[in-house]
């Protein structure tokens, strides 16, 4: 079998594109005009995309319905203790974070915030200046906001003046999961952080398309944000975040370290080779 790596969007790889191939493109590019696959780190390190729609808001995940009752309960849970565990205890996330040893004071909410806003075809249903206002306005209480690390010097400007229009609004720089442990709710767009806030069985509010929007309260305007913050712990507190990890991980990503990689990879690879 002969295999190729070349840069997306070039004469080569529009070349090879015509060429009866197997295509796999890595990273965000859409692309469903002829059978391929997308390939990426998912919101956990060890765990990769392999889909033909797309990665995290395009993937085919999105459109799939979840199931609880189809997963065996023993199985999630050993899953969700090992995955969760291992994140936890040891601090790891998507990208490094500070250790601290004293616990944050309690909040309300935390804001995980991205780079988002200016994506040139909008995938956010509420603009990050918006979501601050309405979370800071909901409650007397802390809330925390976290800039993303690859923040531009533009929006971080921006989002530092909007928090300090707010007294109990405090931007921090600490772990997200001291900050998600600290918080009673976790309101983002479609961040890897959201995701991870799971691990620690917390309400969610994702306020963007996203693939792991089952788990979540989806707010499309800041009138349903503000419900959402009324209601999220109630609303979210029997949901089932073990069946959950195991269905998006452990079902639909693929594992490389796992002894079942090999096959389940050719699995979704072998269509396209016709």
């Amino acid at each position: 079998v002969l295999t190729y790596t070349v840069e997306a969007a070039t004469a080569l790889s529009t070349t090879l594109l015509d060429q009866n191939h197997a295509h796999i493109f890595i990273g965000h590019r859409p692309e469903t005009s002829r059978p391929i696959l997308h390939a990426m780190p998912s919101y956990i390190w060890g765990f990769w995309y392999l889909d033909p729609m797309g990665v995290n808001w395009h993937a085919s995940l999105a459109t799939k319905s979840f199931s609880p009752e189809d997963i065996d309960a023993t199985t999630a849970t050993y899953f969700f203790n090992g995955v969760s565990g291992h994140m936890l205890r040891h601090n790891v996330s998507k990208f490094a974070q500070p250790t601290s040893k004293t616990e944050l004071p309690s909040a309300h909410a935390v804001l995980f915030l991205q780079e988002i806003d200016s994506y040139a075809t909008p995938v956010h249903h509420i603009d990050t200046q918006k979501m601050i206002a309405t979370v800071a306005k909901s409650t007397e209480r802390r809330v925390y906001v976290k800039l993303h690390p690859a923040q531009s010097e533009v929006f971080c400007n921006r989002y530092t003046s909007i928090c300090k229009r707010f007294p109990n609004v405090h931007i921090s720089d600490q772990s997200i999961h001291a900050l998600t442990k600290a918080s009673d709710i976790v309101v983002t767009q479609n961040s890897a952080a959201g995701f991870e806030a799971l691990l620690q069985k917390k309400p969610v509010i994702t306020c963007a398309r996203t693939d792991y929007h089952h788990a979540t309260l989806v707010a499309h305007t800041p009138q349903e944000l503000r419900k959402a913050l009324r209601t999220a712990q109630a609303t979210l507190a029997g949901f089932d975040y073990a069946k959950y990890l195991y269905w998006f991980l452990s079902e639909h990503m693929l594992e490389p370290q796992h002894d079942t990689f090999e096959a389940r990879t050719w699995q979704r690879i072998s269509p396209l080779l016709g």
